[in-house]
């Protein structure tokens, strides 16, 4: 049975990311990715944070656009942010990290399913791989496996991991491709109207020679009845904002899926992390998750690096990860997630309030006291304006 220091499975960003900074100070990595290459499926708008790009990427081509413009719709009109951001396809961008984390040392497999681990003991790990060309199911072993494995994660398996509880907060997302450019290509718009979702969204970002386009909302408004694919070609055909930009364009991808917006309560175990989307480590308002799952790479790396040096993989030394990541990025989703437990109880007073209470919270610097009022009793009151631009750069952290 091959021997490696980590198995990491699941080849997104928060994966390859991790096996390259691992790889990168001699450790032996083994990545694991199901698709024929990383990216391959996943459904995402691919809009993050310009210097997470610039960390990791060296090649110009892999950037689709340089967003310099955050615009968001809403009933009453629109906010709009200046922003240093960039699009990148995904079936590209994450198949350049994962080729970047083998160039660095890294073992990768692809078409490689996950089917199950065990932990024997402390920095003793099985995990039971089946390879989809071979038909062969086989054994390795690692002294730490971490998933980066998606929503449907194998990690589940600890119920430490355990992450139903959270299912009926996550979203439901359609992302489809169409040829050509709709928007000003260093524009990204999103569209926040009770008549796409009570809560949810549409959006519209550019690419290079396609617009990536998409509609997505959370699990429990689809439990009321509400269907995504519906309200995606509503928003291609039918919604006044968008109908005139889209209608009747060539469709040339297609991909939907679920995204996690809820954190789990522990990403550390004995032998054992758990980083990105399998972690929900995503944006509960905005969707926003590449730039927290390098973030999670980043300091799983590190503490994986203290625990090899050291020879230990107890629940208490890798207890330093969940530190590191309570230090940083968990501050703000944690606020996050308390703005959007206050959005869905909204929902019981009415299909509006989820938009407006998002406004006045989120976007509260664009607007003064009054106007903010004025969000809050649209129409009654008339259309709330935003104050003089004020310089502020959006970041989706």
């Amino acid at each position: 049975m091959e021997q490696f220091d980590v198995v990491i499975l699941g080849a997104g960003p928060a994966g390859s990311v991790l096996a390259r900074l691992l790889a990168e100070k001699a450790f032996k990595v083994l990545l694991v990715e199901k698709d024929a290459f990383a990216g391959k499926t996943t459904a995402c708008g691919g809009l993050f944070d310009k210097p997470y790009f610039d960390r990791y990427v060296d090649d110009p081509t892999v950037m689709e656009q340089h967003i310099r413009r955050n615009v968001f719709k809403m009933p009453w009109g629109e906010v709009v942010y200046d922003c240093d951001q960039v699009t990148v396809k995904r079936r590209v961008f994450d198949r350049y990290l994962a080729e970047k984390a083998h160039n660095a040392g890294a073992v990768y497999r692809t078409r490689t399913k996950a089917l199950d681990w065990k932990r024997i003991t402390s920095g003793q790990v099985e995990i039971r791989l089946h390879d989809l060309d071979k038909k062969e199911k086989y054994l390795v072993g690692a002294r730490v496996v971490a998933f980066a494995d998606g929503p449907h994660t194998l990690a589940k398996k600890n119920p430490r991991f355990e992450h139903a509880q959270n299912r009926k907060n996550w979203a439901y997302a359609y992302a489809y491709e169409i040829d050509g450019l709709v928007t000003a290509p260093d524009e990204m718009i999103i569209y926040l109207d009770k008549a796409l979702f009570p809560w949810g969204y549409g959006w519209i970002f550019p690419d290079s020679d396609v617009s990536n386009i998409g509609v997505g909302t959370i699990q429990s408004e689809m439990d009321k009845g509400i269907k995504v694919k519906e309200k995606l070609f509503e928003f291609i055909n039918d919604y006044p904002e968008t109908s005139a930009l889209l209608k009747g364009k060539t469709i040339s991808d297609k991909k939907g899926g679920f995204i996690p917006i809820w954190l789990i309560d522990h990403y550390s175990d004995d032998s054992q992390l758990v980083l990105g989307d399998a972690a929900g480590m995503v944006s509960p308002l905005f969707g926003a998750g590449i730039d927290y799952a390098i973030d999670a790479a980043e300091a799983a790396a590190a503490t994986l690096g203290e625990a090899l040096t050291a020879g230990r993989y107890d629940a208490a030394t890798l207890k330093a990860y969940d530190e590191r990541l309570n230090r940083g990025f968990l501050i703000d989703l944690r606020k996050q997630m308390m703005v959007a437990r206050i959005i869905i109880k909204s929902l019981k007073f009415g299909a509006q309030w989820p938009v407006k209470i998002l406004a006045a919270i989120a976007f509260g610097g664009k607007y003064t006291r009054w106007n903010k009022i004025k969000i809050m009793l649209y129409p009654l009151l008339g259309k709330p304006q935003t104050i003089k631009e004020n310089g502020e750069i959006l970041s989706h952290k």
